[in-house]
């Protein structure tokens, strides 16, 4: 089941994002249509980005660590891509 992860603020004037884990895969979606397709926890709910990377996923050892980690680079990845186009 699609289950809500967490929200990124939108940079400018693009709208808020929520992250949603489909079956292990991370998807992203505009807040509004997380909000139609009535995704849970509501969006206002959700930890924002910065937040839920910070967080220790579970205190089942050095998997779920490294998943963390993985995760936390990948949006690494994304803030600096992102930060290419952002205007100063």
């Amino acid at each position: 089941m699609k289950r809500g992860l967490y929200r990124i603020r939108g940079i400018g004037d693009l709208p808020n994002d929520a992250r949603v884990d489909d079956d292990g895969i991370e998807v992203p979606l505009e807040e509004e249509l997380y909000r139609k397709r009535g995704y849970l926890p509501p969006f206002e709910l959700l930890p924002w980005s910065e937040e839920y990377l910070r967080l220790p996923q579970s205190a089942e050892g050095v998997g779920v660590t490294k998943e963390g980690t993985e995760r936390a680079a990948r949006e690494r990845s994304r803030q600096e891509f992102l930060g290419r186009f952002r205007k100063p």
